[in-house]
């Protein structure tokens, strides 16, 4: 099989449901050209509503390498693609043999985004037993890709974009047919005894009903001045969730060191834990579709952090999702930044971060804003955004 991630839907499947015929190539709007990088370079985030998702100020900063799709991946990000669109065709076949050497034995599945705004309702969790059994039960008529990226940290990667999904499960009502839907996500793998994993799967925004592949909420490529983010609103109280693991128990303590070592401007702090590709992106609109206007380099965060750009940086509701010695961890953080608008001082972000443990030491590979940021005047009018 070639890399590209083809996406089509299965004519066998859609005819039933005067869909036939119907391709996602018409879905070219806000697709990144290749090589396209995915900052704004020299955007500070004042710049625009939606700007400063998590930083902020500064001048112009390093763009991170050109996006990777199948378009232009090599090596272990070609072999990582091939294997997301692979896995896709074995779900609706219902190809468990496939799927075993696939999913990792700690696999987990977050279905509906309602975590990226601390909700408690909306969603399933699967691990792998779960999937796999959706996979046997065939549940979906539909699982294409529509062309994703991916970011490579060494034997971790991490891809995000979105795919087409149709629900058929076979208890379903008869009475509300089956609908195309879109689902956004970001996805973690790794390689191991030489062979790559997929070790987690989280939505960030939907599933939302797309009629012949068309997702009504999907945002430019070329990110509107006026776009608002973290919409819908967040209404979440903070709170402290258990850990699950002494090892989980271990990262929410490093997170919080770091909320700490950042305004503190303890940059060894920051160097120890944060490996050299590390990327933070800023804002959510990479949810949707669209670039995001400002991702962080190691050395542009370093720069933040030597020179105490962050006057505080609290983080509130993390929870930690482990897979040996890579993990997800995941909740919210509000900060204020020097120099900021006071009506607009104070933020809060949803975040998931991916770390991985290397020579004993956790380090941060990808920080990605979920949700967010919400502005307010003072830490209490965003702490439960």
């Amino acid at each position: 099989m070639h890399a590209r991630l083809v996406t089509r839907f299965s004519l066998s499947a859609l005819v039933p449901l005067a869909l036939a015929a119907v391709t996602l190539g018409a879905q070219g709007a806000g697709q990144a050209p290749a090589g396209q990088a995915s900052q704004g370079q020299g955007q500070t985030p004042a710049q625009g509503r939606g700007g400063r998702g998590g930083g902020g100020g500064g001048g112009p900063r390093p763009s991170p390498a050109p996006d990777i799709t199948a378009a232009n991946a090599t090596g272990d990000a070609k072999e990582v693609l091939t294997l997301e669109q692979q896995i896709e065709e074995a779900t609706v076949k219902g190809d468990t043999a496939f799927a075993e050497k696939v999913l990792s034995s700690d696999f987990h599945f977050r279905h509906g985004d309602g975590w990226t705004r601390g909700e408690k309702t909306g969603g399933t969790e699967d691990d792998r037993a779960a999937y796999m059994k959706r996979i046997a039960d065939k549940e979906y008529l539909v699982h294409d890709l529509d062309n994703p990226k991916i970011e490579m940290h060494g034997n971790v990667a991490i891809t995000h974009g979105r795919y087409v999904s149709l629900f058929v499960p076979k208890n379903r009502d008869n009475a509300n047919p089956p609908r195309l839907s879109t689902i956004w996500f970001e996805r973690v793998w790794a390689k191991r005894d030489g062979r790559w994993q997929w070790l987690s799967h989280r939505t960030v925004w939907g599933p939302h009903p797309s009629p012949a592949g068309v997702d009504a909420t999907r945002i430019p490529w070329e990110l509107a001045n006026d776009y608002v983010p973290g919409l819908p609103l967040a209404k979440a109280a903070p709170e402290t969730i258990t850990p699950q693991s002494k090892e989980a128990a271990e990262l929410m303590d490093l997170e919080v060191k770091l909320g700490a070592g950042v305004p503190g401007g303890d940059w060894e702090l920051f160097e120890k834990h944060t490996a050299p590709t590390y990327l933070m992106w800023h804002s959510d609109p990479w949810t949707r579709g669209s670039k995001s206007r400002l991702i962080d380099t190691k050395q542009a965060f370093f720069d933040r952090v030597k020179n105490k750009q962050y006057l505080a940086w609290h983080f509130d509701s993390m929870q930690a999702e482990m897979h040996g010695d890579v993990a997800v961890t995941f909740g919210r953080y509000t900060a204020t930044l020097r120099g900021s608008n006071p009506d607009r001082a104070w933020f809060a972000v949803w975040y998931e971060r991916v770390w991985q443990k290397r020579e004993g030491v956790w380090q941060q590979l990808s920080q990605r804003t979920v949700h967010g940021a919400t502005y307010g005047p003072t830490r209490e009018s965003v702490s439960d955004k």
